[in-house]
């Protein structure tokens, strides 16, 4: 299959969007024969910025420069350009903007994590949008749903608001969960050496993740505190980011700051950090997806989360961790934590479960093979039909 890649930046440069579109493409040129249409130059419209920085004096709002109609045009006048005159089996895009108003002939298939929708007041910077913007960004997330032969999500949540904000036919909306991005995942071996090398007696719980108040950092400090002050060994491990108050910090929560994964001395780091973890603790209040729960998995660690956006598509109860209510109070996670602790039987197959949900359906090999099947399905239907 001759699949057109179309994003607006460069897929190879792996530091964005967490390295998911370059990993996403290369199961993909696995599989098939990719071509990729991109860097794609961003065009504003003419005082773009005077008028964001008068709207935010007048009413506090922001003009978001991301949906906005001519800057999506312009991204996708620029595909359009790129696939003239030649042929494709179909388009493939992890976003929205360089698809939404393209003219090409050739089916398009939307993966993504989420639409503008389910955004809007979900993530902090999504909270103060003008009523133009809102308007803008619903009306491009509109017009490239429209241009979908498939419109494929990596959650239930995003494929939810497809269907219920914006009507889109349920028969073309399907859900294929993204995988972990990591190059070299352990083996089940490995994994069942990293059990046995786990603690019985302290429980290791790792905090992943930049914004702070987002993920939940707080939340893990209150639990980890309520954990110690229970009797109950305890060790946190902090990456990503450094807590706003670093003042008097125990022995027993270890704050490593931000780590590379594009330095081979920083992805030994996490992954150490990893394979020694009883759980995964990222209680985010806003979560899309959540790639850092599929990478946990990876290493036989389940995780403790929230049931909120995309997470529960992940995360399992009790198969390859537990999501909770965002109220919860530290007590609740305490109990479920000591509990599989003194139950250690219980965690060592919670974990393998785990690593087994990351094998057969959280890495990149499974889930662009769903997406290829789904996408000749769609060619196979509509050549039935003509």
């Amino acid at each position: 299959m001759k699949i057109a890649y179309t994003t607006t930046f460069n897929t190879k440069d792996v530091t964005y969007w967490s390295g998911t579109p370059f990993y996403m493409s290369k199961a993909l040129e696995n599989q098939n024969d990719v071509q990729y249409i991109g860097s794609l130059e961003r065009k504003l419209p003419r005082f773009f910025w005077i008028k964001r920085a008068w709207k935010r004096i007048v009413s506090g709002q922001r003009e978001c420069s991301e949906f906005n109609i001519a800057v999506a045009q312009y991204y996708s006048q620029q595909a359009d350009g790129a696939l003239k005159n030649k042929s494709f089996d179909v388009i493939v895009s992890p976003l929205i903007h360089p698809i939404c108003y393209l003219k090409s002939k050739a089916p398009i298939v939307l993966w993504t994590d989420g639409l503008y929708a389910g955004f809007l007041g979900f993530y902090p910077e999504f909270s103060r949008h003008s009523t133009r913007s809102i308007a803008e960004g619903n009306a491009i997330t509109k017009e490239c749903l429209s241009r979908c032969s498939l419109a494929i999500f990596s959650s239930d949540w995003a494929a939810r608001t497809a269907i219920e904000v914006y009507g889109v036919n349920k028969d073309i909306v399907k859900v294929v969960p993204y995988g972990a991005n990591i190059d070299n995942p352990p083996t089940r071996q490995e994994v069942d050496l990293f059990l046995k090398n786990r603690s019985r007696k302290t429980v290791n719980l790792l905090f992943m993740g930049k914004p702070w108040n987002r993920k939940g950092g707080d939340v893990v400090f209150r639990v980890v505190h309520a954990l110690h002050a229970l009797g109950q060994s305890v060790e946190l491990h902090v990456v990503g980011c450094y807590p706003p108050d670093m003042k008097n910090m125990p022995d027993f929560i270890k704050c490593h700051g931000f780590i590379s994964k594009n330095t081979p001395a920083g992805v030994q780091a996490i992954n150490a950090l990893l394979a020694q973890a009883h759980f995964l603790f990222v209680p985010s209040r806003a979560e899309a997806f959540g790639l850092v729960f599929c990478e946990a998995n990876a290493f036989g660690v389940p995780c403790l989360t929230t049931h909120i956006g995309g997470i529960p598509t992940i995360v399992k109860d009790n198969i390859n961790g537990m999501t909770f209510e965002l109220d919860a109070d530290a007590s609740t996670y305490c109990d479920y934590i000591i509990d599989l602790m003194k139950h250690y039987d219980r965690y060592e197959a919670m974990a393998m479960r785990a690593f087994h949900e990351f094998e057969t359906r959280l890495n990149w090999t499974v889930a662009t093979r769903e997406v290829c099947s789904l996408i000749e399905k769609m060619d196979h239907n509509k050549k039935g039909t003509t």
